[in-house]
Order: C-alpha cells, then structure tokens, then sequence
C-alpha cells in the first residue's frame, strides 16, 4: 500500500513487461513538467483576466480584423444569417388583437420610429447587436422616454478618467456600477471624444439598459466577443496572405542568368555608369535591371552569380496548412469549413454540417429572443398607456402572448423532406407548425393563404386543386387462353 509521508501520494504501476513505475495520483494537468508551457497564477474572475487596457486591444485588434480581412467578415456575416433574423407573432388567441398588435410592431420597427437615430429598423438593430456582441463582447440598447431604442457599444461602457466625484472607481467593473452579489446596478455611459478619447456622459440605470454580451463565467460582468480566441489565428492567416501575394508577385519576375568569360554581352544589356566623374576615373560599369518589365537577362561578369528566383509559390503545403488554420480559426463560431468551401465534402456531409451548426445556434437565438422579449414587453406597456392599444373586456396585460420565430432553413431536397415530415405528422412525431417553422414560413399564414386562394379561384369559377395526382391503377389485363383451351371448352360445351 502507498504509504503519505508528507509528499505526494505515489503507487506502482506495472507494464506488460513486469517493470514497476511510480505514478502520482492526481491529475496530470496539475503536474507542471517541461514538456509544455506551465500555466500558473492566481484563479480570477474572467473581468480581471481582461483588463480595462488589455480589453481594450483586443476590441480594437477584432474590429480591425473584421473591417480589413474578409474571411472575418464573412464569418461574422454567416453567423448573422442563422441566428439573428426572427418574425413577430402574435398569440393571444384573439385574431383582432393579434392582427392590431403585430401591425403595431410592424409600424413601430422602422428606422423612423424605432431608432433614436434614425439610421436602423429593429430588424437591423438586432443584427448589429449581435454584430457588436460577436466583436466587441457586448452592446447596450438603452430605453427612452420617447420609445424609441439607443445603440451604445460597448467600448462607450467604462471608467472614465474624468469620473465624478460621487462615484467611487472601485464600485465600478469595466463601466458597471455593481451590487455585492455582482448583479448590474448602473451603467457609465461615455461618450466620444475628438480624438479617440472618451467623456463621462451620465449613469445609466440598469432597468433602462438592456445589455445583450456574451458570457462564459458566473461572476463575469462584461462580455467577451466569440472571435476573442481565434484573434491571433485570424492575424498569422492575414499577414500570411499578404506575405504570400508578395512572394507571387516577385516569382513572377524571373530572369535568365548567365556567367561569361569574354568581354562581350550575350545578349542586348542596358549599361549605364554612376557619373561622368566615375568614368573618367575608369571604375567598371553598373547595369540597371527594371524589375517592372517582366523577364530580364542578367549578363554577370566572371565570379559573379545570382539566383534564379524560385517560382512554384505558394506551395501545395502552405495552401493546405492555412487551410487547416482557418477551419480551425472560424470554430469560434461554430461554423463548420463546408461553409467556408463548398467543394469541401459530398452533400451528406455538408447536410450533417448544417444540422450540427443548425443546433449550436439555438442557445444563440435564445439570447436575443429574450432580448427582443423585453422590448416587447416596455413597447406593449407604453401603447397600453398612453392608450394607442386598447385590450377587449376581461383581457389583462398578463394574458398576452407572442413569440418571435427564428427563421428556418430551406429545404435541400424538397421532394424527399417533405415526404418525410408527412409521415412523421402521421405518426404524431412532429406537427405542421413545428414543420412550417423549421422551413422558414408560418402554418397560421400558409392556411389563411390558401383559404383566400380557394375562395378567390371559386369566385372566378376557376376549379383549384393542390392534391397530388393519383397514379393510374394498372388494368388488369384479362389472361389470354390458348386456342386449344377455347377449343376444348367449345368440345365440352
């Protein structure tokens, strides 16, 4: 038996070969050796890993990489496509109310309305909010008292340098003023300065500011953005890109380089000298060689040599290692590479690809579901007030319901899916509703169409039929008999 004598615990191991080792019970990952870098330190809560400066850095890096590199932005575009785009719905199961307060959302989620500045509906609003989550970390939409909606990003939440006196810095994490148990009292908002600095504006109450972030820790304050760990991927891929074009750009460039004994050229060489000075002095001629020109003949004296510019670039390896850096970099997002290359597997890989991605956006689309949950709940709230929604007898605030559906995806192979989702209708499996959400339309919707469609081809006499055509039962062809059978049967008749 191990016996602890004050030292780490150790026991004997036995390999097939009968030798005994030492082995420490634990976790090797507490066990620094020198194989890898040693990660040691104090365990901090994720606002104090990322530092008012350092934070500040990494912002700045995302953006730049968002704004500059397009792989970036595509990805940052791809992930707003599944997960930030929804329809209001209405589902009090009043068809008055509902037609009243979805027109109402409707009208109040354009730009001139909805924004404070009018530049944005909400539709886009939500999708910069994610945008800014994505990049930033997070993104405030703050709540006025003309009902409209107030972008502030992230970067404007801080601790100023110019802080009023009847707020203690210490009370604030990053911008936020705190409670004991790490909830959200206050925001600092600041606003911009001529020169990338930034004034205190005025403290925000948390109940009028709706911070949509990213988090990955209980006791985390500020959000940190999805590309945040994939940065430095993100930067080695960006400037490998440029380094590379600029190697093509030189292989092109090559030339024919020959040594000689004799004095004269081989071939036609532009000579020039340095100086009339120079040659008065005998020194030997220069030979300029214009690089912009395409191919060029270098006619090198004896001794001399140059090199013949290599002109396989980029090689075969380094396109397959920066492919294998960017499938690894956009898994920030979740995003699989047959997104990123199409011709990457066969369509039951990139159909696996999509419903594992379809699946790792749920948590997502919750997010901002909430988000926009409690915008509708202020919206509803103040038309209640100021009397521009008026509830029928006996239906009270709490009565209301809605929901804002994602979109969904269209269907790959339409014939076989829908086939599919019939039998599973069938077998009580899945439903209509569930059915029509998942393919980016509204049973309630498809219905009322095609009863106004039934109704209107009626009024035109005009018969309208969506049934699929039966196919012809196959006649049953009546055997034919021999005519020695027949003859037989004539006989006995």
């Amino acid at each position: 038996m191990p016996r602890a004598n004050g030292h780490a615990r150790l026991s004997r191991i036995v390999d097939a070969d009968g030798r005994h080792f030492p082995s420490r019970l634990g976790y090797d990952a507490g066990e620094p050796n020198g194989r890898r870098r040693s990660v040691t330190g104090p365990l901090l809560s994720e606002d104090k890993h990322l530092p008012p400066g350092k934070r500040k850095d990494a912002v700045a890096n995302a953006r730049d990489l968002h704004r500059n590199y397009e792989i970036v932005a595509w990805a940052v575009r791809k992930h707003l496509d599944y997960v930030s785009s929804f329809r209001f719905q209405s589902r009090t199961g009043i068809d008055d109310l509902n037609e009243q307060i979805e027109a109402l959302m409707k009208t109040w989620g354009r730009k001139s309305q909805c924004d404070v500045a009018r530049r944005h509906g909400l539709a886009r609003m939500i999708r910069l909010a994610e945008a800014r989550a994505v990049v930033d970390g997070d993104v405030g939409l703050m709540k006025l008292k003309t009902g409209q909606l107030q972008a502030i990003e992230g970067d404007r939440i801080r601790n100023p340098y110019d802080l009023p006196a009847s707020l203690a810095r210490k009370d604030l994490v990053h911008g936020v003023k705190v409670d004991k148990a790490g909830g959200a009292l206050a925001y600092c908002v600041c606003r911009r300065g001529d020169f990338g600095g930034f004034q205190f504006e005025r403290m925000v109450p948390a109940g009028n500011l709706l911070l949509h972030a990213y988090f990955d820790r209980f006791d985390q304050v500020r959000g940190i953005g999805r590309l945040t760990p994939a940065l430095n991927r993100f930067r080695d891929t960006y400037e490998s890109f440029d380094y590379a074009l600029a190697k093509a750009k030189v292989a092109q460039l090559f030339g024919l380089v020959t040594n000689r004994d004799e004095e004269e050229a081989i071939g036609p060489v532009s000579e020039t000298d340095e100086s009339e000075e120079a040659a008065a002095e005998g020194s030997q001629k220069k030979f300029e060689i214009d690089l912009g020109r395409g191919p060029f003949h270098l006619d090198l004296a004896t001794g001399e040599d140059a090199k013949f510019l290599e002109n396989r670039t980029p090689p075969t390896e380094f396109q397959a290692f920066m492919q294998a850096i960017i499938a690894v970099a956009i898994k920030c997002l979740d995003l699989p590479f047959s997104f990123f290359d199409e011709s990457f597997t066969n369509f039951y890989g990139s159909r696996a690809g999509l419903i594992q991605y379809v699946k790792s956006c749920k948590t997502k689309r919750e997010a901002l579901q909430e988000l926009l949950n409690l915008i509708t709940v202020w919206r509803l709230a103040l038309w209640i007030l100021d009397g521009t929604l008026v509830l029928p007898a006996g239906t009270e605030f709490r009565d209301l319901a809605w929901e804002w559906v994602p979109d969904g995806v269209p269907w790959w192979k339409p014939s076989e899916e829908i086939k599919g989702h019939l039998l599973g209708i069938r077998a009580g499996l899945t439903s209509p509703q569930r059915v029509c959400m998942e393919s980016n339309t509204d049973f309630f919707e498809n219905v009322d169409q095609l009863a106004a469609a039934y109704a209107y081809a009626e009024s035109k006499g005009v018969p309208l039929s969506f049934d699929q055509p039966s196919q012809p039962a196959a006649a049953k062809a009546k055997p034919k008999r021999d005519e020695d059978e027949d003859d037989d049967d004539d006989d006995e008749d």
